[in-house]
């Protein structure tokens, strides 16, 4: 989750324009009282901006000095570039601000400065307070439930639903605890990007779900010629078998003993891989990372077992098919 507060307020600059000041976190760092650090700031929320000049303010380095950073539509039309100052005041004040970089959002915000939090309090004559913080976070689609809850309020859910409508990451349930954590505050979505990473999340689950399913099947079907394989270079032992009294079904539990085994040891190296990739995909994609829910495993135990009975079926039938007699003579 990333998060930064703002503060806006207008200024005018030396050529008498006005134009929008606001004030933010760039990188900034907390520790919270849970023992945890972060760092927070418009840096990782706005990480698509790209930097046309200079580079991103970096408060820790440079602290709340009078570093500013300008959009590339009021940077063109000033002629500043990286290095360069501006000043801008009001009536609370002015400020001579140093252009740390010249970035491009695609928006309205290439015809603002964004400075550090302090200063735009200090312009704004407001020491401490803040207009509106933003939050952007990986939220799980809305269903019936969270749409219930966001139509008629959390109060019409039971308390089991209730339970999971707020333990879930659900965008209604997202800013009703921000509404609990901040006192008086008024949270609400932006619909049009929540639906988008929803969106997207659908999709990527489907994805998944399809990769899963091919996957299952590429199994079995590499299982069943495995073992057919191998019931083929073991015919003459399985034949010899029968010939001196083994019944078929006494020869089938050892085929199938011997593939539930080996599917047991590649299922566990195979779940501690999946696992890894998943931790390397869910950093690399998602910046975060993926926790194993305890009903996975024995889904996957139960799905290891269906796909190697599924691959083993057509080697038991060609197993059970052998003749001794034609096996014993090379035929």
């Amino acid at each position: 989750m990333d998060f930064t507060p703002f503060v806006n307020t207008t200024v005018t600059l030396d050529n008498g324009d006005s134009v929008k000041l606001t004030g933010t976190w760039f990188n900034h760092h907390l520790a919270l009282n849970t023992g945890e650090e972060l760092d927070a700031g418009i840096h990782s929320l706005r990480s698509w901006w790209d930097i046309k000049n200079g580079q991103w303010l970096d408060e820790q380095k440079d602290g709340t000095a009078n570093g500013a950073m300008v959009g590339t539509v009021l940077a063109d039309r000033l002629g500043v570039s990286a290095g360069d100052t501006i000043r801008v005041k009001n009536a609370d004040g002015e400020k001579t601000l140093s252009v740390a970089g010249v970035y491009d959002s695609g928006g309205d915000e290439d015809e603002q400065v964004f400075t550090a939090l302090p200063i735009a309090q200090e312009l704004g004559n407001s020491r401490e307070k803040i207009d509106s913080i933003e939050v952007s976070a990986l939220t799980t689609p809305d269903n019936e439930l969270a749409k219930k809850a966001a139509t008629k309020g959390p109060s019409s859910l039971s308390p089991a639903d209730y339970e999971t409508w707020y333990c879930t990451a659900y965008v209604s349930s997202i800013c009703y605890q921000i509404q609990e954590a901040i006192p008086d505050s008024v949270a609400s979505p932006v619909r049009q990007v929540a639906e988008s990473e929803g969106n997207i999340l659908d999709k990527t689950q489907l994805l998944m779900i399809l990769i899963t399913i091919l996957s299952l099947f590429g199994s079995a079907l590499g299982i069943s010629n495995l073992v057919t394989a191998s019931v083929m270079e073991r015919s003459n032992e399985i034949g010899l078998l029968k010939a001196i009294g083994a019944r078929d079904y006494r020869i089938s539990g050892i085929v199938l003993t011997e593939i539930i085994i080996t599917a047991i040891v590649g299922g566990v190296a195979g779940c501690f891989m999946g696992y890894g990739f998943a931790q390397i995909i869910g950093q690399t994609v998602f910046n975060a990372s993926i926790e194993m829910k305890p009903m996975v495993i024995p889904i996957v135990a139960v799905l290891i077992v269906i796909v190697t009975l599924a691959g083993s079926i057509p080697a038991i039938r060609m197993l059970l098919r052998l003749r001794p007699a034609e096996v014993l003579h090379g035929r």
